[in-house]
């Protein structure tokens, strides 16, 4: 047989496959069709091949308490799991986990989580947290969340008329600060304007003061003692101030958050990650 033949009869056998009118086919299963010099497998098993899923997977991720709430009382069952992640800051309810019973495992790919998203004011003094800030950008910071600081140790008024100074004060020489037996600091300072002629004068700081935000939405503020700290290079200003261990408030927040979850769907939620 030439190789012309050969040809011939693969086009013939072709075009006999091809004549053959289609069957149709049962979807869930999976078909192998043994075709010249190996097999073809139709796999139909796909939930696409059906009038609705077998099982129910995915992700849904919420933001809020309410909203997990709903949801795992909607889809949940006696043998959901519920973990948290203290320092992710995630709740995750995997609705179908494994069952008591070792015979009756389960997909474990239908799933719940609730991120627990920073509020603003909270991003925005995290943001500048142990920054070295301009004596201007720490101004306009302070008087751009004035609201966020709380009446003690120093009331939100006299932490704007501190602001107010450092935007008044920035064609001075600042020459050296003290920090005093109380914590205060004291800045001397020389005005460098010629209609001044080199008046000198010294700006008190207090050593900190608090403020009062919220690490997420859930969560009532919490107050916050920030210190404040100087740095003078080349008789220019800056300001930064440090907040007290925020790791710690932004745990407690979320052990807060786990309670409510707790409060609101009745389940025990285990630390840790699932599977």
């Amino acid at each position: 047989m030439t190789m012309t033949d050969r040809t011939e009869n693969d086009a013939v056998i072709e075009a006999a496959i091809t004549s053959v009118e289609p069957a149709a086919l049962q979807p869930g299963t999976v078909y192998g069709f043994k075709f010249r010099d190996h097999v073809k497998v139709v796999d139909l098993t796909g939930d696409e091949y059906l009038d609705e899923p077998r099982r129910k997977t995915g992700t849904v991720t919420v933001d809020d308490v309410t909203s997990f709430a709903q949801y795992y009382a909607k889809h949940a069952d006696p043998d959901s799991e519920v973990y948290t992640d203290l320092d992710a800051g995630t709740v995750t309810a995997v609705l179908d986990a494994h069952t008591s019973d070792v015979d009756v495992p389960r997909w474990q790919d239908h799933r719940l989580v609730l991120r627990m998203k920073p509020t603003e004011p909270w991003k925005t003094w995290i943001g500048k947290n142990r920054i070295a800030l301009p004596q201007l950008a720490f101004a306009e910071h302070i008087e751009d969340n004035l609201v966020d600081i709380a009446s003690e140790p120093v009331p939100a008024a006299e932490m704007l008329e501190i602001a107010q100074t450092f935007q008044a004060k920035t064609q001075v020489s600042y020459a050296s600060g003290t920090r005093l037996a109380s914590g205060d600091i004291t800045l001397a300072y020389e005005e460098t304007t010629d209609a001044s002629g080199g008046a000198k004068g010294k700006l008190a700081v207090p050593k900190a003061f608090a403020i009062g935000i919220a690490p997420f939405d859930d969560v009532d503020p919490y107050k916050i003692s920030v210190r404040l700290r100087y740095r003078i290079q080349s008789n220019k200003l800056s300001m930064i101030y440090v907040m007290d261990r925020p790791e710690d408030v932004v745990r407690d927040a979320v052990k807060s958050v786990v309670t409510k979850v707790q409060d609101a769907t009745g389940i025990t939620v285990m630390r840790g990650v699932p599977s």
